[in-house]
């Protein structure tokens, strides 16, 4: 329970048409170290409140001129006063008024004549679950600050790596194109390691630059030609397919769904090298889609060593590799779809295959029927 100072702290608003009603109220919390503002009417009370921004208002239901659902209306419907929880004060103990004043946006009632200790304890209720409200509010603001900061600094590293990158690459492919005469074995052998390691570090920034361009940029979704996508992933992926012997099935045609095809597209090709990569050997791949409500499920099913169920709920961390000794990677691929898909209004999900197996799915709102 608030102590005193906590009280003291507290401003509240009490609206009564009745000078009587306003008195017996007003002196009891008072006496509580509550700091007061009284009101006869309606109008007054919304200017009160507008001005003076109190931490909880009591309002009396039935006031001539202007009612208190109609008072409670006004101060949900206005930015400065949205926020301020409402206890009303009425005579009439019936469900209806009730759910009236609740849908208005009131947080409590209580029920005249006035129970002092009920009164106390109802206000200190919503004035500590306000206090809490407010507190995780900014909590979460700072957070989200937080978050956007890191990913402007992620992408600003990220980018800045890409020239020396691309240089090191480069010169590492002179050395070994111009200079393999004057290259032993083993230092050419040291030369497409660390072209490989490049290679790796590329894919880790592209990755990240991925991530945190879906976090800040603003598109537009469209009605998305998904075959031309999934073919497209495919060709992009046609010299691992084919180091693996991996075997593909697309299906003839697909459920129109919308999105942002070059995010959707990242999407297939994260999911299919995925596929590839840890598919049985060799990996048989199964592609296919369903309408799901008002969405469109997408699914790639593969036929590698089926995941537990820990590793379901981790696989879309970032930086999470959780067979590392089947094939190289960095982590961020599944979590790119994941907020991706997020971003575009879907979810993503892993289950068992049906036979055996690990199905990767997501979804995308479907285009709306003509």
């Amino acid at each position: 329970m608030p102590s005193s100072i906590e009280a003291r702290e507290a401003t509240l608003l009490i609206v009564d048409d009745k000078p009587q009603n306003l008195r017996l109220i007003s002196d009891f919390l008072a006496e509580q170290g509550f700091d007061l503002m009284l009101s006869r009417s309606g109008a007054q009370a919304i200017d009160k409140a507008r001005l003076a921004a109190p931490d909880l208002i009591l309002l009396d239901v039935r006031m001539p001129d202007m009612d208190g659902f109609e008072v409670c209306r006004r101060l949900k419907d206005d930015s400065r006063t949205a926020s301020v929880p409402v206890i009303f004060m009425t005579a009439v103990d019936d469900t209806e008024h009730k759910v009236e004043g609740f849908r208005l946006g009131a947080v409590d009632y209580v029920t005249k004549p006035i129970q002092r200790e009920e009164l106390l304890v109802r206000i200190r209720h919503q004035l500590q679950l306000h206090r809490l409200q407010h507190e995780l509010f900014s909590k979460t603001q700072d957070l989200a600050q937080k978050n956007a900061e890191l990913e402007a600094y992620g992408h600003t590293i990220a980018h800045s790596l890409k020239t020396p990158l691309a240089a090191a690459t480069r010169f590492l492919e002179i050395l070994g194109k111009y200079k393999a005469d004057d290259l032993s074995a083993e230092q050419m052998h040291l030369v497409q390691q660390a072209l490989g390691a490049l290679a790796m570090t590329g894919e880790v920034v592209e990755a990240l630059l991925l991530l945190s361009m879906v976090a800040q940029q603003d598109v537009e979704a469209q009605p998305l030609d998904m075959g031309r996508l999934v073919a497209q992933a495919l060709s992009q992926l046609s010299g691992l397919q084919a180091r693996e012997k991996a075997i593909v099935t697309v299906p003839s045609s697909w459920p129109l769904a919308y999105g942002y095809a070059p995010w959707v597209g990242e999407v297939w090709v994260n999911l299919l090298s995925n596929a590839i990569k840890y598919g049985g050997s060799p990996p048989h791949l199964e592609l296919g889609a369903s309408p799901a409500g008002s969405h469109v499920r997408f699914w790639v099913r593969d036929n590698g060593i089926p995941l537990t169920q820990e590793e379901r709920m981790r696989v879309f961390i970032p930086f999470t590799r959780l067979r590392q000794e089947r094939a190289a990677g960095h982590g961020l691929g599944l979590a790119s779809v994941q907020r991706i898909v997020v971003r575009l209004g879907g979810e993503v999900s892993v289950n068992p295959a049906p036979g055996s197996g690990n199905e990767f799915c997501f979804t995308l709102p479907a285009a709306p029927h003509s």
